[in-house]
């Protein structure tokens, strides 16, 4: 891994041009090409309420943003797409909620018209989610995921790879890298940039921040550097004092947290003021996001993340991306944004390839369409905002890089760009 000093372009050419897809009813083929008639549905499952939605919304934004577009050129060629945004945030938990991420993907799968879903964000939540849409035969790819176990068979202990795939059949992708990377990244950037020899480490308890945590613990040790001590604290914890202190004992001089910003990693920072003023908090990207910022309060400044992908903003190939998403939502886009966009954009483009390849015309079988979609989804080689992506036999993506953050002045700031 090598850290610059800023963030470098990626080489690419944008695809401007999203492919049309068609739905699960009859399609007809004349003249000058594919006339489609019928209704697909492409959709997306991400806590887009509650405590997460500063990660969320944003994120299905750029999905809805592909979609948007490609109905402005009509692409389908008579066919219709439909947007079927689902939110993951259940009123019990006031955020994302394995239980209702798996109730929407059984209510997607059960509807043949779904063709595919871009989500879901959190790591637990694709464990609940991943059997149910394996054994429907329905496409997954998730703009945010980031524990290996969800692809790697033993790259986590806590995670059975296998029974995410009860069919034997790969079915879940994503356009972001793994913990492996981002936890080795982090513990570089706390050891480097840091310039930290003692970490303290904290997870909440989930699939995502335990994975990342266990990432960190190793390419912090393997760098030299000395765990003093890991402990592991529920998403619902508020007061993290007691935890401080013993970092504080143990003489860390960096607290590193696995978890989100909904399950406690700016009340981290906030209340390392009084206890460890000058030590910097480092997490994962799920705490990059404005809820973080809100919950540390004027004790922001001083924390690290990464993203695992590009900073959509500082890439060639991402221009028209970046300034079509400020057009449509006048806002800049959030760190999973363009993976979003790319994530459905390469689902619509399947889908068309799915149908080409079938005469132009829509398999009368719904499942013949998902597993062509499927297959599709596989063997992608796509040009668009984040770079060029495609996959591997797990389901991963080849275009591995991280961005790192810093809180500056209360605003997360990108500062380095991760080579991997």
């Amino acid at each position: 891994m090598e850290f610059k000093g800023r963030i470098l372009p990626t080489v690419g050419v944008l695809g401007l041009a999203l492919l049309s897809a068609c739905g699960t009813t009859s399609t007809s083929s004349s003249g000058g090409g594919n006339t489609c008639s019928g209704t697909v549905k492409v959709a997306t499952d991400l806590p887009v309420s509650g405590a997460d939605a500063t990660d969320g919304k944003p994120t299905e934004n750029g999905a809805k943003l592909a979609v948007d577009q490609a109905k402005a050129k009509n692409l389908l060629e008579g066919c219709t797409i439909v947007f079927v945004p689902k939110d993951d945030v259940s009123v019990a938990l006031g955020k994302h909620d394995p239980n209702q991420g798996a109730a929407n993907i059984s209510t997607l799968a059960s509807d043949n018209a779904v063709v595919g879903v871009v989500g879901p964000f959190n790591s637990s939540v694709a464990k609940a989610e991943m059997p149910i849409a394996n054994n429907a035969g329905l496409v997954l790819i998730s703009p945010s995921n980031t524990n290996p176990g969800l692809t790697q068979v033993g790259a986590d202990p806590t995670v059975d790879t296998k029974a995410l795939r009860p069919t034997g059949n790969i079915t879940y992708f994503r356009v972001c890298t793994t913990d492996i990377k981002q936890g080795g990244g982090l513990a570089k950037a706390a050891l480097d940039t840091a310039h930290a020899k003692k970490a303290f480490v904290i997870d909440d308890q989930e699939t995502y921040g335990q994975g990342l945590a266990s990432e960190f613990t190793k390419g912090f040790k393997a760098g030299g550097g000395t765990v003093v001590d890991a402990v592991h604290l529920p998403g619902t914890t508020k007061d993290f004092r007691d935890t401080l202190n013993k970092a504080k004992t143990d003489g860390a001089d960096v607290v590193f947290f696995g978890g989100t910003s909904s399950n406690g990693g700016g009340i981290i920072k906030n209340q390392m003021a009084t206890i460890l003023p000058n030590v910097p908090l480092f997490g994962g990207d799920g705490i990059v996001d404005d809820q973080f910022i809100t919950d540390a309060g004027s004790n922001s400044d001083g924390a690290y993340g990464t993203v695992a992908g590009p900073d959509a903003t500082k890439l060639d190939s991402a221009k028209q991306f970046v300034a079509d998403y400020k057009a449509a939502y006048n806002a800049d886009p959030g760190a999973y944004s363009a993976n979003a966009y790319d994530a459905m954009s390469i689902l619509l483009q399947a889908t068309k390839k799915a149908i080409d390849d079938n005469g132009g015309t829509l398999p009368t079988d719904p499942k013949a369409l998902r597993a062509a979609v499927v297959k599709d989804v596989a063997g992608i080689d796509y040009q668009g905002a984040i770079g060029h992506t495609t996959f591997d036999s797990n389901g991963d993506t080849t275009n591995i890089v991280l961005t790192l953050f810093e809180t500056v002045k209360g605003k997360w700031t990108a500062i380095s760009n991760v080579t991997l």
